[in-house]
């Protein structure tokens, strides 16, 4: 069997699409690990889209990380989704609904390669104190349907990032993982981000991520949305309207390349 991959870049998060709209075309996590571990395919996540279950909504999406894991979330990847559809003429509609395992995503094309991907937050921010490597690390955690802890340090910070975000994978307080985010504030509605995710490591760019850190920001530091969130190659606005939960993330998504594989 032959698949049809359609490669996307969020900001240099990569975003591999499998289209089980028009194709009938199963994926399972054994699959997505074999085609990042032995197909030599390059991505951070692969989503499947399919019709949707409730007529309500345009499509349904699956999201795995490379490891095969399930995702519940994947901002960078809703806007890859709505560039995909767009690019292949599967909706004329302004808006489209797409249903995830972690929630429902609202997304525009908007214009010059941007898109907009919405969805309701109210999970409630913890914050915790663990010990990382001998140091105190302050954690503002929430759930976006995947969970975040984001710690908020200055530029010249001596912390690990890359060892703290393993090691935080084997903390008992996060028996699933966590996506570890290290932001640094520039002003109140400007900061930069890392992010190493859970079942993939250090990304370019987490659009969840971003959500999770400006709502924090938001909450907790007195920043003022928009928050503009920057990453290795780019950035993504985002607006968090506490009254209604409702964040929108606006960013870039462009397609990288297309593949066919065998499976």
């Amino acid at each position: 069997m032959y698949l049809d991959l359609q490669i996307y870049s969020g900001l240099g998060n990569i975003i591999a699409i499998v289209d089980s709209v028009r194709k009938d075309i199963s994926i399972d996590s054994k699959i997505v690990l074999s085609l990042y571990e032995n197909k030599g395919i390059n991505f951070d996540q692969l989503i499947q889209i399919s019709p949707p279950l409730s007529p309500e909504n345009d499509f349904d999406v699956k999201i795995y990380n490379n490891d095969g894991s399930l995702a519940l979330n994947c901002i960078n990847g809703a806007r890859c989704v709505s560039k995909f559809v767009e690019d292949n003429s599967l909706s004329a509609a302004k808006e489209i609904k797409v249903s995830t395992d972690g929630g429902l995503w609202h997304l525009q094309a908007k214009s010059n390669e941007q898109f907009s991907a919405s969805f309701e937050v109210t999970s409630p921010i913890d914050q915790i104190t663990l010990d990382s490597g001998g140091e105190s690390l302050i954690l503002d955690c929430i759930n976006l349907g995947n969970p975040h802890g984001v710690t908020f340090q200055d530029k010249d910070s001596n912390i690990n990032f890359l060892k703290t975000g393993e090691d935080l994978q084997d903390s008992s307080y996060f028996p699933d993982g966590v996506n570890f985010g290290l932001a640094n504030i520039l002003s109140d509605s400007e900061m930069e981000l890392r992010v190493y995710e859970r079942g993939v490591g250090e990304t370019a760019a987490c659009g969840s991520g971003a959500c999770a850190a400006a709502i924090i920001g938001i909450s907790r530091k007195n920043m003022v949305a928009p928050v503009k969130v920057n990453f290795q190659l780019g950035s993504l606005l985002i607006d968090y309207k506490k009254e209604s939960h409702l964040i929108v993330a606006e960013g870039s998504a462009t397609l990288v390349e297309e593949r066919q594989i065998e499976i």
